[in-house]
């Protein structure tokens, strides 16, 4: 036997006897738990995600940032910026009333149209135009109301 072969026996023998041991102190070896997926075991895709997982953070952080931004932001631009934005809330109420009565009255006209074109025979189709023109009217209506509650509420709030 050459020296060559002497060195790959002793390789040989010590692979044998390491896959042994393993095989021997593995049985001895408690099980790794696996973990469970976790909703936030992987990061957000987008800013969208991580604010639907974390809504409570997101209103707290929005807070923070509200009011880092005031304690940063003068009392006198404070006061010019609450004047404008009041002027600007006014102006969206108003413009929002407007649209409503207008957007009414275009129903309504809508709806007179529908019911003059159809004629003696179309009963049923001119009663459901006069519902579709009063809930549009109606819609319209109580849209702009919202808008002017809102703009008040805004208005009551900057004056504080």
């Amino acid at each position: 036997m050459s020296e060559a072969d002497a060195k790959r026996e002793r390789i040989k023998a010590k692979v044998a006897a390491s896959q042994e041991r393993l095989t021997r102190d593995s049985a001895a070896l408690p099980v790794a738990s696996r973990r469970a997926n976790l909703p936030d075991a992987y990061p957000p895709e987008d800013y969208r995600s991580l604010a639907a997982e974390y809504p409570l953070l997101t209103v707290a952080a929005g807070i923070g940032a509200g009011l880092l931004i005031g304690a940063l932001v003068p009392k006198r631009f404070g006061g010019k910026l609450g004047k404008r934005a009041l002027a600007i809330a006014t102006v969206a109420g108003e413009l929002g009333l407007a649209y409503g009565k207008h957007a009414s009255n275009a129903a309504l006209e809508a709806g007179q149209e529908g019911l003059a074109k159809a004629g003696e025979a179309s009963a049923p189709l001119r009663r459901k135009a006069v519902r579709m023109a009063g809930s549009a009217g109606g819609s319209a209506r109580s849209t702009g109301l919202a808008v002017a509650r809102e703009v008040l509420k805004l208005a009551t709030r900057i004056r504080k």
